[in-house]
């Protein structure tokens, strides 16, 4: 059989040689096939790379050219600027214009004033003229006497005649002097009011008929030269005569009247449009002030700054000739330094030279006493093999045949691999052939913008051409208005000479007034010049408006124009990221590739390690069958040999107890009965055992559960190291003093084998009384939490017989209705049950101090009684379980001076070294991982509670003080300090207290953790966060004081139990997780809340916040755990739960260590989540610590008292603080999870063998029993 076994065995290598020949040379080809592709996809890439090229050169052609354009457009904006010069020249030539105006209408004022006096005169002569009529009256009315009167006498008569006839003479001469008096004034305003009139209508620019005004003058020349008439009849006929003469000189006047009044009105109305005018230029005149403050404005800002920059350039001169100086100083110092740094050097190398001989000589016995020891495992090992290889042949055919189905899986899976990587390819083509045209279509689109550039430029030189043949008719029209400027001073010469002479030669007025009229006629011509210049003003200022509203167009196109280039090179920039995405995806691809035969690789190796359990299980399983055979075949014989012993028993007829009281008739029968069938009594005893196993596991698991589901809802959320560090002072306080002798004499490697016998001794113990316990297990209360109302009858406490307070919470018991406060829950001693209500369970000094130690702070503590009998019956079958390497116990230091043992705070590993630094209650110590009983003291710092290292800057901050105060100091120097050799020379640390002026920290609040980034690319810009029970501090280095110096202080509602640092912002957990900016210092909520999958979370208290990936965190609740990415959303679909409420979380990838009360579990983590759907696809772990809840998370549990993480170890480790049960005493482990998780898959194997033999061994122990009694 067996030859046939291994035939066939080397028949199945030969076909599995052959299969992994075929699936290589299958992988090989698709390989070269993919290398073919990518060479392509290279070349492809380098074509792209030189279009990219030729597309970048068009697009700089294009900037030139949109440069040239806008150099076109600043000289067009500087030929603006010089119009808008000009046309300001021209607006204050119209200004001066309308000063002219000005004089011109004071002129019309005095005329006006002229014409007002010379109405006074004509009323007054109106006036005289009625004056006459009354005495012409009178004389009609005296011929009418004297003709009615006779003569009286003839000579009388004549004489009286002759006298009237003289005086009526006399008279009419007078009359005739008035007349021409007047006439000649009438002559004067005529002429007045003609001028008047001819330039209001030059004004109005309306051409008034001048017929009228020459029938006036006709008439008036005809009255100004009357000829001679001399009365000849009568007087009456004369005086007649003048009257009908005044009365048509009265209708004239009022004529002339009349027409003043209209030309009046038309003159108001020009000077109403001229005063608009006049407001429009002045306002155009403020703003061009106003423009111009504000450029001189600007201009003496700009004086300033440059002052201002001078300024500082010299003090930045005399600042860097003092640096000069002081670097000068510095120089000096650092070369005396290096002198002495020399010196030092040299001793130091002399004692390393024998440092290095004494480490060699150990290294040789080390090396020595590792060789016998290889030598022993090789025998030992080469007797297992020996034993081995019998069983493994028989399983090489299984294992051979499920070898050929996972290849021809893998290959199917490879044949799907690479039908999926051509259709990839096939994308990538695609995509390419998509990016071609889009290339294509951008230079058609590049060369239409080019035609449009060009056919702009044409334009613009169109419109430049338009703007010089208007610059050139504005020349033309400047040169004409300083022509005319030069006639309007002549003229104003020449009126000054004319008002000269009038007012030297009154006596020559009619030469004066032919000058006016000379002059006048000139004025006219001038206003009709002025007028016509101002039209040609208004046409060239609505040719400007025409001219700026083209230049606003043109650049309005090239501000449209200048939009589509830039759109042009967003969609260029848009096809150069999609080019660069494509690359990046490619490279992706490739990275994927290598990962996934990674993957590949290390499944390969997962599947050979899962067929070596395998083959390990299934030769367990064949040694268990056997062993149950074996005890089978064992039960038969002892019931054989029952059967035979009572039938000589019943042969004898030896009357039994039995038989006296029931008769040996019955006994027999009944004796027959039981004896009939031998399989059910060997069934009963298993059966019985089993039972009792299965009730006990109940009973433990229903009480467990109750009190997890009430103790849910209650907070009990404090530091960790308060409620782990707490319980100890009093066991320490409380120890008794018995062992003085064995912790002062002995150190901790003699302890440490005294301690283990001690803790197997225990341990065997407890095996013994393990059955008499499991039989033992009392009722135990099943408290809920409620709140008190307010009734009349008081309700009292069991364990303090105190009454509770109303509306106050209580624990209240389902069962048996019993009443505790919640701080007195630990101290109820009393069973559950009517029966056993005043009866108090006894306990021990040894056993109280444990449980009360826990009660307080977690409800595993509360437990430990039901616990008892679980943990006593599994402590044999676990004792060989994998925790930890013991580094390091603190000794009991009872003396007279040391009232107080050393109790261990925080901790820091120096790697390279091999020195695990303490913060302790008494200071700050340096353990020496190779040397585990040498603990060197460093001076200078009492208490320590927290360390935080920067090595990039070397620098480290302590809490110190009790938390009083932070302390820094140089790394380098602590690292001397804790390397010294000897240990009686006291090592003093220089470290400085950090000044924090405006944190305004009260007096009762302590420094509790403190942490510096790592994070920053500069060491120079690291940041450090310090905090207290209510808020944080952020500090920055300082380079010039080396020190860290405040930033900001940040309030927080609950203490902070974790910093950690990102690259630029820092993620810190209070009562919520809050994300800070370090450049702004802003805090944020880190955890995005609108996901309704994380709604569970806003009533969890956060505890850390640990780093997976780069983009992945895991936020850790005292509930749960979430993985979340950078910007707070879920990134995977679960959570991480915990079976008990932790107390501290460690991270080394891939695994997270956590701390309960009274365990260590640690987890491995996927780094993405993509890695664990690729578990969950392959073959499931057949081990029970697999959860199913998470998947592809395995979890071990390793079983301390009351642990805390102290600080990481390596990559991978972590050291831990552990309690010892019976003297309350610190112990320091070191745990590798790699090892751990190893022994744990080995070992689980023969925990269930153990547990088998021992249910066996037991039915066979009472088997015995029953017999000899």
């Amino acid at each position: 059989m067996l030859r046939q076994c291994k035939d066939q065995a080397l028949v199945d290598k030969e076909t599995f040689e052959k299969n992994k020949l075929q699936l290589s040379e299958t992988y090989e080809q698709k390989l070269a096939e993919l290398r073919s592709k990518l060479r392509h996809e290279k070349e492809s890439h380098s074509r792209l790379t030189m279009e990219l090229r030729e597309v970048r050169n068009e697009l700089d052609d294009s900037i030139c050219i949109s440069k040239s354009t806008q150099e076109l457009k600043i000289a067009t904006e500087k030929n603006n600027d010089e119009i808008l010069k000009r046309l300001n020249k021209e607006i204050e030539e119209n200004n001066r214009l309308h000063t002219q105006n000005g004089q011109l209408e004071q002129q019309l004022e005095s005329t006006k004033k002229a014409l007002q006096e010379q109405q006074n005169e004509i009323n007054r002569l109106e006036r005289e003229l009625n004056v006459i009529e009354c005495s012409k009256n009178l004389a009609q009315s005296e011929l009418a006497t004297q003709q009615s009167t006779p003569y009286e006498t003839a000579p009388g008569s004549l004489t009286e005649l002759h006298e009237e006839g003289e005086q009526l003479r006399a008279d009419l001469e007078a009359a005739k002097e008035n007349e021409n008096a007047q006439k000649t004034r009438a002559d004067k305003l005529q002429e007045v009011v003609d001028r008047l009139e001819e330039m209001l209508a030059k004004f109005n620019e309306q051409a008034l008929s001048h017929s009228p005004r020459k029938g006036v003058t006709c008439e008036t020349e005809n009255s100004r030269h009357p000829a001679p008439r001399y009365v000849s009849s009568s007087v009456g006929d004369m005086l007649e005569k003048q009257n009908e003469k005044l009365e048509d000189r009265l209708v004239a006047v009022r004529e002339q009247m009349i027409v003043e009044r209209q030309a009046a009105r038309t003159a108001n109305l020009s000077l109403w449009k001229v005063e608009k005018q006049l407001e429009e230029a002045v306002s155009e005149k403020k703003m061009i002030q106003r423009r111009m403050e504000l450029t001189e404005d600007k201009i003496k800002k700009i004086q300033l700054e440059k002052e201002d920059a001078l300024r500082q350039c010299k003090a930045a001169q005399n600042e860097i000739k003092l640096r000069e100086e002081r670097i000068r100083e510095l120089r000096d110092e650092i070369s005396s330094l290096k002198r002495d740094v020399t010196k030092e050097h040299r001793l130091w190398e002399k004692s390393e030279q024998e440092r290095m001989k004494s480490k060699s000589e150990i290294f040789e016995l080390l090396s020595n006493a590792q060789k016998l020891e290889e030598r022993l495992a090789e025998v030992r090992q080469k007797l297992q093999q020996t034993q081995q290889k019998n069983d493994a042949i028989l399983l090489e055919n299984k294992r051979l045949q499920h070898e050929l189905k996972e290849e021809r899986l893998r290959s199917n899976s490879a044949i799907d691999a690479s039908a999926h990587g051509q259709m990839e390819l096939k994308n990538l083509q695609d995509n390419y052939e998509r990016l071609k045209y889009a290339c294509t279509i951008t230079d058609n689109q590049l060369t239409e913008v080019e035609s449009m550039l060009e056919a702009e430029q044409k334009r613009s030189k169109q419109h430049q051409e338009k703007l010089e043949n208007l610059n050139k008719t504005l020349r033309k029209k400047e040169d004409t208005l300083t022509q005319l400027r030069k006639e309007l001073s002549q003229e104003q010469t020449q009126k000054c000479a004319s008002e000269s002479r009038v007012q030297s030669l009154n006596a020559e007025i009619k030469e004066c007034a032919e000058n006016l009229a000379t002059t006048q006629k000139k004025l006219i011509a001038q206003q009709q010049q002025l007028m016509e210049q101002t039209n040609h003003l208004y046409q060239s200022q609505e040719r400007v408006e025409v001219l700026t509203n083209e230049n606003l167009n043109l650049q309005a196109m090239n501000e449209n124009h200048e939009r589509e280039l830039n759109l042009l090179k967003e969609e260029n920039a848009r096809i150069l990221s999609e080019m660069f995405h494509a690359k990046a995806d490619c490279e992706r691809l490739q990275q994927e590739l290598k990962d996934s035969l990674e993957n590949a690789k290390e499944l390969h190796l997962e599947i050979e390690e899962l067929q070596e359990i395998m083959a390990e299980k299934e030769s367990f399983y064949v040694q268990r069958d056997i062993k149950s055979e074996a005890t089978l075949a064992q039960h038969k014989k002892l019931i054989d040999y029952l059967q035979v012993k009572v039938e000589d028993l019943s042969q004898k007829k030896k009357l039994t107890l039995a038989e006296k009281i029931f008769g040996g008739s019955a006994y027999s029968n009944t004796g027959k009965k039981e004896n009939i069938s031998p399989a059910a009594v060997e069934t009963s005893i298993l059966y019985r055992t089993l039972q009792e196993e299965l009730r006990r596991e109940k009973q433990r698991c229903k009480s467990l559960q109750d009190q997890i589901d009430k103790l849910k809802g209650v907070d009990q959320i404090t530091n960790t190291t308060s409620i782990v560090r707490s319980p100890l002072k009093s066991l320490v306080k409380n120890a008794d003093h018995s062992h003085d002798g064995s912790s002062s004499t002995e150190g901790t490697s003699s302890k440490l084998p005294l301690k283990q016998i001690q803790g197997d001794d225990k341990r065997s113990s407890g095996k013994a009384q393990a059955m008499i316990k499991s039989e033992e297990v009392l009722p135990q209360h099943r408290f809920e939490l409620s709140l008190l109302e307010i009734n009349p009858t008081a309700m009292v406490c069991i364990a303090c017989d105190k009454e509770l307070v109303a509306g106050s919470p209580y624990w209240k018991c389902r069962e048996c209705k019993t009443v505790a406060h919640r701080k007195c829950r630990s101290d109820v001693q009393t069973q559950c049950g009517s029966a056993s209500e005043n009866i108090a369970v006894p306990s021990t000094s040894a056993c109280l101090n444990d449980t009360d130690s826990l009660s307080k702070y977690s409800y595993e503590g509360k437990l430990d009684c039901i616990d008892d009998a679980a943990t006593d019956s599994t402590s044999d079958a676990t004792h060989e379980d994998y925790c930890g390497n013991l580094i390091f116990c603190v000794e009991m230091q009872q003396s007279e001076a040391n009232l107080e043992s050393l109790e261990i705070n925080c901790a820091y590993e120096i790697e390279d070294e091999k020195i695990v630094l303490l913060g302790c209650n008494k200071g700050l110590f340096a353990l020496h991982v190779q040397q585990p009983q040498r603990l060197m003291h460093i001076a200078g710092i009492d208490s320590v509670s927290c360390i935080a290292v920067s090595l990039p800057l070397a620098k480290a901050i302590l809490v110190g003080a009790c938390g009083e105060s932070l302390f820094q100091c140089d790394f380098r120097q602590l690292l001397s300090r804790s390397q010294t050799s000897t240990s009686y020379v006291k090592n003093v640390l220089e470290a400085s207290v950090l000044d924090l002026p405006f944190c305004n920290r009260a007096t009762n609040e302590k420094w509790q953790l403190v942490q510096i980034s790592n994070e920053a690319e500069n060491a120079l810009d690291s940041v450090t966060i310090a905090a207290t029970s209510s808020r944080i501090v952020i500090m920055r280095y300082d380079l010039k004081q080396q020190k860290f110096a405040p930033v900001r202080a940040l309030d927080t509602a609950t203490p902070v139990s974790s910093i950690l640092f990102t690259r630029l912002t820092a993620i810190v957990s209070s009562d919520k997780f809050f994300e800070i900016d370090l450049e702004t210092c802003v805090a944020e909520e880190f955890v995005d809340m609108s996901d309704h999958s994380l709604s569970h979370i806003t009533n969890c208290q956060p505890i850390v916040a640990i780093r997976i990936s780069s983009q992945e965190f895991l936020l850790c609740f005292m509930e749960c755990g979430i993985f979340v990415d950078e910007f707070g959303c879920r990134s995977r679909p679960y959570d991480l739960n915990w079976e008990y409420t932790p107390t501290g979380f460690v991270y080394r990838e891939p695994f997270l260590y956590i701390t309960h009360f009274q365990s260590v579990q640690v987890v491995r983590i996927q780094r993405s989540y993509t890695k664990e759907i690729a578990n969950i696809r392959g073959i499931k772990d057949m081990d029970a610590d697999a959860d199913d809840s998470c998947p592809g998370l395995k979890r071990i549990y390793l079983t301390f008292y009351m642990p805390t993480l102290l600080t990481e170890s390596g990559k991978l480790n972590v050291y831990i603080l552990a309690i010892q049960r019976d003297t309350g005493l610190q112990q320091i482990f070191h745990l590798d999870a790699l090892l751990a998780f190893k022994q744990k898959l080995n070992e689980s194997l023969e925990t269930i063998s153990s547990m088998a033999t021992a249910i066996t061994a037991g039915s066979c122990a009472t088997s015995n029993a029953d017999c000899v009694d």
